[in-house]
């Protein structure tokens, strides 16, 4: 397992420290954990695999979503959080290329101090390319919480953060900058909408750069590993 981490700003915008991890699992075909803060969360997938017959789709893949909370017993909360994923990989993962298959999706929420879907997708998008899944392009996920007494913005805000926001965004982004999801709550007007929209992409565009650059780097320490390997007598 290796870890990779720094400081992600777009502009004044800042975010908690990320760091990221990746193949930490060694009975799944890719895995990753994202750190925000202290938010964190692991990935792990599976496929493509068989899949039950009353599932099996003719024309493409299906995608199958465990969510995990920290307290170990399923919540609402986690059924909301597992409709997000499996909507992201349909929109992402290229399931005509394999279809009658299943890939599965095993999501573990180790600690959740704020913006816990926004570093769920995170560490989606890190173990979906762990695993060498065919996908469109990576994706990332922004969030953010408006205060309810001063108005102010808070991105990738903590857990007290969110209690005292009146409003919250996630947008997830795909390499296009495009919006592929979003989950807003709270009540809002459209300019604050598009305002949260418009910012979010410039903090996408930093996660991707944190994204190829973490790969770059991991996977530079594989190839030398493997050459060192193959030198030994």
């Amino acid at each position: 397992k290796q870890w990779y981490q720094r400081r992600v700003r777009a502009d004044k915008i800042k975010l908690r420290p990320l760091s990221s991890e990746r193949s930490l699992l060694t009975k799944c075909d890719g895995s990753a954990r994202v750190r925000q803060g202290k938010s964190s969360a692991l990935v792990g997938i599976w496929g493509p695999v068989d899949v039950r017959a009353n599932r099996e789709d003719p024309e493409k893949a299906v995608i199958e979503t465990t969510v995990k909370g920290a307290t170990g017993h399923g919540t609402p909360v986690d059924k909301v959080i597992e409709q997000a994923v499996t909507r992201v990989c349909e929109q992402v993962i290229l399931t005509a290329a394999h279809p009658r298959t299943s890939f599965q999706v095993i999501v573990q929420i180790e600690n959740d101090d704020g913006s816990i879907l926004a570093v769920i997708m995170n560490a989606l998008c890190l173990a979906l390319m762990d695993a060498g899944v065919p996908m469109k392009g990576m994706f990332g996920a922004v969030s953010c919480v408006r205060n309810a007494e001063d108005k102010e913005r808070h991105w990738d805000a903590t857990a007290e953060e969110e209690q005292k926001g009146d409003c919250q965004f996630v947008f997830v982004y795909n390499s296009e900058k495009e919006m592929i999801y979003s989950d807003c709550s709270g009540e809002f007007d459209i300019d604050q909408y598009m305002l949260v929209l418009q910012k979010g992409r410039q903090v996408a565009v930093d996660l991707w750069a944190f994204f190829r650059e973490a790969f770059e780097k991991l996977l530079v320490k594989d190839v030398k590993y493997q050459m060192l390997l193959k030198s030994k007598p």
